[in-house]
């Protein structure tokens, strides 16, 4: 029975070879480019997290406060108990002038003999997703920071902002980036529906360009199985050969690009598993193919 459902399958991928060939290449592209995001994806969640360990808060205490102070310790260890992975780095008023003196040398000459830095926590390593839990934290303790440096340095934004201005720059970044972020699976969908679409309509195509044909071998008994089935096998067969043609173009594409670029492995271009994500990507494929499928009989076999 399998084999000539097959046969009958390829007869009719034969029967109207146009139609075929012009499914199997949208197919094709549409699945290249599936594969083009996902290396989009994996190079700029990369960018974004190059980005984000670039991003500092920096926590200007006021002077009543130092390291040793209970509210500082408990602001600590607050930040540290909610967000493990943060990176929380105490200096000292010394430790932040030597800093700001190899940033810019001559800055530091003119400031008054006595230093008047504030001390200061440094956050780096901030997740992206926790920025907002650790605005929430900093916020109960807003007391222990000040607002102003030294009168002289309120011009001099660029080395010492407040929490409030740090903050505010930083979730114009954050939000631009969770933006790319949820774009690229909107893209990455929306080329999975288009797959579904066009399987849905070759299929549905398929079936009313032969409707005669079916209706002649139902008046004869004709079993529903072996009616429909040969045009889902067509269907798979489409996406398997499709899937295929793409693969390879990928792999090509990947193993020029890591040429051109001089680079020794294709995990300098993809840093994700390459195999298993082509292979829950052939177990995706076919999912939408057999929903398409079950959808675009559904439709038929009512009639």
């Amino acid at each position: 029975m399998l084999s000539r459902l097959f046969k009958y399958a390829s007869k009719n991928i034969l029967r109207n070879t146009f139609l075929s060939a012009s499914s199997v290449l949208i197919l094709t592209l549409l699945m290249f480019f599936i594969n083009i995001l996902l290396v989009l994806h994996d190079v700029s969640f990369r960018i974004i997290d190059n980005i984000n360990e670039k991003l500092t808060i920096s926590l200007y205490l006021d002077e009543q406060y130092d390291k040793n102070s209970i509210e500082i310790i408990d602001l600590q260890n607050d930040i540290k108990k909610a967000i493990p992975e943060i990176s929380i780095t105490y200096k000292t008023k010394d430790e932040v002038l030597e800093e700001l003196r190899e940033r810019d040398p001559e800055l530091v000459n003119i400031l008054e003999r006595q230093n008047p830095l504030p001390e200061t926590i440094t956050l780096e390593d901030i997740p992206l997703k926790r920025y907002e839990d650790l605005n929430l934290i900093i916020e109960n303790k807003l007391f222990v920071l000040t607002e102003t440096v030294s009168e002289s340095w309120n011009k001099k934004e660029e080395y010492f902002s407040t929490y409030t201005r740090q903050f505010e720059r930083i979730g114009k970044v954050t939000s631009i980036l969770s933006i790319l972020q949820i774009g690229l699976y909107v893209i990455i969908v929306t080329f999975l529906i288009s797959i579904a679409v066009i399987i849905y309509s070759i299929i549905g195509n398929f079936i009313y360009y032969y409707k005669d044909e079916i209706y002649i071998t139902r008046l004869v008994w004709g079993s529903k199985l072996f009616i429909y089935w040969p045009f889902s096998l067509q269907g798979m067969m489409y996406v398997g050969l499709s899937f295929i043609i793409s693969t390879a173009l990928f792999l090509f594409l990947l193993s020029n690009l890591k040429f051109v670029f001089g680079l020794s492995e294709l995990s300098q271009i993809y840093t994700g598993n390459l195999a298993w994500v082509l292979f829950i990507e052939a177990i995706v494929f076919l999912l939408v193919w057999w929903v398409s499928w079950f959808l675009s009989s559904r439709r038929y076999l009512k009639k």
